[in-house]
């Protein structure tokens, strides 16, 4: 009895959301991202790190998806300057990150992830 409790224990450990994250879109995922508006297509938005040389935008809305569970969602503030809303994530299903703020001011959202690749990031519409 005590060893299936161990095996039951090592298993859920083995599937925590980051490890389920890491393995589902890759290491890449957690950085920071910058929307890439000029790559949109009708069915993504498109991110990029934020180190990636993007042209000059009025503004541009990122986030952080960290490996601790941690978020952070940089909003289009005021004089196009970003803001910034610490938040949590969690891996719902296979493909989609559900983003709770920590300030219940500002409301949960989903980031359905499409694809990822080494430098670009596609978010469902």
């Amino acid at each position: 009895m005590k060893s299936n409790f161990f095996i039951l224990l090592l298993l859920a450990a083995g599937c925590s959301p980051v490890k389920r994250a890491g393995k589902a879109f890759g290491d890449n995922i957690f950085q920071h991202w910058v929307h890439a508006h000029e790559e949109d297509q009708a069915e993504y938005r498109a991110f990029r790190p934020a180190e990636y040389e993007l042209p000059p935008s009025r503004g541009r809305e990122g986030f952080e998806i960290r490996r601790d569970g941690s978020f952070m969602h940089y909003p289009i503030g005021a004089a196009d300057a970003p803001g910034k809303v610490p938040a949590r994530w969690k891996l719902r299903g296979k493909s989609t990150l559900l983003v709770t703020p920590d300030d219940s001011a500002h409301p949960p959202f989903e980031l359905r992830i499409l694809e990822t690749e080494k430098g670009l990031l596609k978010i469902a519409r």
